[in-house]
């Protein structure tokens, strides 16, 4: 194992999230530690702050996740959550896009931005640094006083070594110098370092999300999304093979050689596979719903009506209740579905009773975190026409 300087504070340094009201020091810490990585230790607070915005831009831009709070009238207060929807409402950037396309747009952009870096820039980069300043109070004068604090800061830090002092300049050119004493330590343990800020985001973003499921998920995207569907899939084309399925949005008759398996709730919010979740779709209406929620009150008991024929069917008959069994493992963790809606003997009406129950609150926190609701207004026909269910099902589930 390497030796480290004796003179490493890691004491304080294991209290430089603490208390966090704001998400900033998380977004701050880890693009300084993304730059490092990179071989640089003399960071301007602009490179940082690019860094941060293009850490949060996937969070805000595909999840609407909020950053912090907002005021009485609902204006939003995090400015690095201003900052992504302020590109968001002027460029065209994909919500997965690159990031070396995110540092283009916001370079491209920077006078959009320039307030919110403004005032990310005024007090983060210093109160990171709190837990080595033990003698400075949280309302002590010089926290506005910078040129004052940068001197403290760098005359402390010939006593007690910083992670990083700061090097005066005009508002953003201001720059990071990470310590010599540091650097090494950093980089060995930054795979661990980075996990720890991670963690602590992920809880920060929680508290302020609370509706929102798998938030751990939302934070960057997925080199290779893996949508475990392939089950529910073989258990749908063999429901179609023996009776004929319907879209519950254009009502027009599924191909079992060419449909989608959807999330009525979009992957996107839920971050499941559940199957309670999953329905059938048409192909080309994939991407005309894309990452919308479906009109509820046009759609939900067409979507619970061919849950329940699938469920229905299951019951009955012995190869697809086999198959439904294969998707246990992927498809069905939640513990409200396993115990009470996919049991033996459920009517119609309790069955749809308990699929609302347990749904619509996540709908609702959807549409309230702001995803846009889709209708595809040529979805008319009754639900019994949905799914055709035989005629031992339909004994078995009336």
């Amino acid at each position: 194992m390497r030796n480290y300087s004796n003179q490493l504070d890691l004491k304080n340094f294991i209290h430089m999230l603490d208390d966090t009201t704001e998400c900033y020091k998380f977004y701050w810490f880890d693009a300084i530690l993304s730059i490092m990585s990179e071989g640089k230790f003399e960071i301007e607070f602009d490179r940082i702050i690019d860094q941060m915005i293009a850490d949060a831009w996937y969070s805000v831009s595909e999840y609407h996740l909020h950053l912090g709070l907002k005021d009485g009238t609902g204006k939003i207060m995090n400015s690095l959550e201003r900052a992504v929807n302020k590109l968001i409402a002027r460029s065209e950037l994909e919500h997965e896009a690159s990031p070396d396309k995110i540092m283009t747009e916001i370079k491209r952009q920077n006078q959009l931005i320039r307030d919110e870096k403004y005032q990310i820039s005024k007090m983060v980069p210093y109160r990171l640094l709190s837990p080595f300043l033990v003698e400075v109070r949280g309302n002590d004068k010089i926290w506005d006083q910078k040129k004052r604090l940068i001197a403290y800061i760098k005359e402390m830090n010939e006593k007690n070594r910083f992670p990083y002092i700061i090097e005066d300049a005009i508002a953003l050119k201001k720059r990071v110098v990470i310590s010599e004493a540091w650097r090494q330590m950093l980089l060995d343990y930054m795979v661990p370092i980075r996990s720890w800020i991670k963690l602590k985001k992920i809880r920060y973003l929680q508290d302020r999300n609370p509706g929102v499921p798998g938030i751990i998920y939302k934070l960057e995207p997925e080199n290779e999304r893996t949508r475990k569907l392939a089950h529910v899939r073989k258990l749908w084309s063999s429901i179609m093979e023996l009776s004929p399925v319907r879209d519950i949005y254009s009502d027009r008759m599924i191909s079992p050689k060419e449909y989608e398996v959807d999330h009525f709730i979009p992957w996107s919010y839920i971050a499941n596979d559940e199957i309670w979740n999953l329905v059938p779709m048409e192909s080309s209406l994939n991407s005309s719903k894309g990452n919308r929620l479906p009109r509820w009150e046009t759609y939900f008991r067409k979507f619970a009506g061919i849950q329940y024929g699938m469920y229905c069917q299951v019951q009955e008959l012995d190869v697809l209740f086999g198959l439904f069994q294969e998707c246990h493992r992927d498809n069905l963790a939640s513990i409200w579905a396993s115990e009470e809606l996919y049991q033996p003997g459920i009517s119609e009406e309790k069955f749809m009773s308990i699929l609302d129950n347990n749904m619509r609150p996540i709908y609702d926190s959807a549409q309230v975190q702001g995803y846009a609701v889709w209708n595809f207004l040529t979805c008319v026909k009754p639900l019994q026409n949905i799914i055709a269910i035989p005629t031992k099902a339909d004994s078995l589930c009336h």
